[in-house]
């Protein structure tokens, strides 16, 4: 099986992530980045693969999570989502293609249709570029998922708009339109706002959907950043200078009988950047925040060193069926705050576990012993640092070495 794959930095081996399971059998299948989008392997009983199927558009690799050449996802920065769009039960594989959805149906044997249907929005949108708002005047509207928000088995369409011209002026928000059955029983999107989600005083950089209480109710994860920190001054360099971090909030909303509340459940916090610093600038521009912790060049912004790749993961290390949030702190060790029944969702009270980590794309959770507990993996590239958590020796020069905390 051949693949045009090419690292956005030459000279590198990269361990590029090639595997999904797509249908829900429990059989991982395999997505193959491709210059015109992504062959999908359906795996078949007996570790055979079907036939591949082409789908997607060609992807913007200058948004996926591995900036250092380390791992690469493709297929989470593809634009292709997974949903039922038929209502049959199964899900099917969507994309937006210039003015129009074009969906691959699954069957009933766990195979994805060659030729799509094709499906048009009233639905308002620029296009389904994310990163098009980070250029430029930085305003507009850009397609971001299809998922159901409300939990009613419809698949709803979510757009991300951002206006202002001054900084001080910008306003962001994530606009819900509900999904209808269509007379054919397809689906039909409102054409009216069903639901918005906006943070004062605040830019919106991602929206992520989880089940945190483990009882299917859908979570809402909006991560923000104050205005403030988007402009520059004297008065913040000094501060940033003298240790004064950026932060983002993590804002989490939990579906009630499909209503989201107008206030967050909980709001929690992480550090934009690492260890205090005389090399902290006390600011970012919004473009850099527009790209988010994907940002590929973010290597080369010296300034801005590992800005948007700090740890954070969600996953259940307790083994009670309910979700934990871990975030790093500094480059010394993670903070666990357990998942609990409630509107709060997450314990405020944070546990530590002590150890040494790098960038996000190093660190994942795994249940290493199948004891429902899910475990921390990480792989650290490098072992003597300054007090800055960067490296005091030349790459290859040491030993790299894969740390396994097993949850108890």
């Amino acid at each position: 099986m051949a693949c045009s794959f090419t690292p956005p930095r030459a000279g590198e081996i990269p361990h590029l992530d090639v595997t999904r399971d797509l249908n829900g059998d429990g059989r991982d299948d395999l997505v193959v980045p491709d210059d015109s989008g992504f062959w999908v392997f359906v795996q078949l009983e007996g570790g055979r693969f079907a036939d591949p199927v082409m789908l997607g558009r060609p992807t913007d690799l200058s948004g996926v999570l591995g900036a250092d050449g380390y791992r690469y996802d493709p297929w989470s920065v593809g634009r292709i989502f997974e949903v039922d769009i038929n209502r049959d039960g199964r899900g099917d594989l969507a994309f937006w293609n210039q003015d129009h959805f074009e969906v691959h149906l699954q069957d009933e044997r766990g195979m994805f249709a060659s030729v799509p249907e094709t499906f048009k929005t009233k639905v308002d949108f620029d296009s389904d570029d994310v990163f098009s708002l980070a250029t430029g005047v930085m305003t507009g509207k850009v397609l971001h998922s299809l998922a159901d928000l409300n939990g009613d088995g419809t698949t709803d369409l979510v757009v991300f708009s951002l206006d202002g011209l001054r900084i001080s002026e910008k306003r962001s928000a994530y606009e819900v339109y509900f999904g209808e059955l269509g007379p054919d029983g397809d689906i039909a999107f409102a054409t009216e706002v069903g639901a918005a989600f906006r943070s004062e005083g605040s830019i919106q950089l991602g929206m992520d959907r989880y089940d945190v209480g483990g009882d299917g109710r859908v979570t809402l994860m909006l991560t923000t950043i104050e205005t403030r920190f988007l402009e520059g001054s004297l008065w913040k360099r000094i501060k940033g200078g003298m240790g004064d971090d950026i932060w983002l909030n993590l804002e989490l909303y939990q579906a009630e009988n499909g209503l989201y509340p107008d206030q967050p459940n909980s709001v929690h916090r992480i550090a934009l950047d690492g260890a205090p610093s005389h090399r902290e600038p006390g600011w970012v521009p919004l473009g850099i925040v527009l790209r988010g912790r994907t940002h590929e060049a973010r290597k080369t912004q010296e300034v801005w060193p590992r800005a948007f790749n700090r740890i954070l993961l969600v996953g259940d290390v307790t083994g009670d069926g309910r979700s934990d949030l871990l975030i790093e702190e500094i480059f010394r060790g993670l903070d666990v705050f357990v998942g609990v029944p409630g509107p709060e969702l997450f314990a405020r009270r944070r546990q530590k576990v002590a150890v040494a980590l790098f960038d996000e794309e190093y660190v994942r959770l795994v249940d290493l012993n199948q004891d429902g507990k899910q475990d921390i993996v990480v792989h650290q590239p490098f072992t003597e640092r300054n007090s800055f958590g960067a490296p005091t020796r030349l790459p290859g020069t040491e030993p790299q070495r894969v740390t396994m905390l097993i949850a108890r």
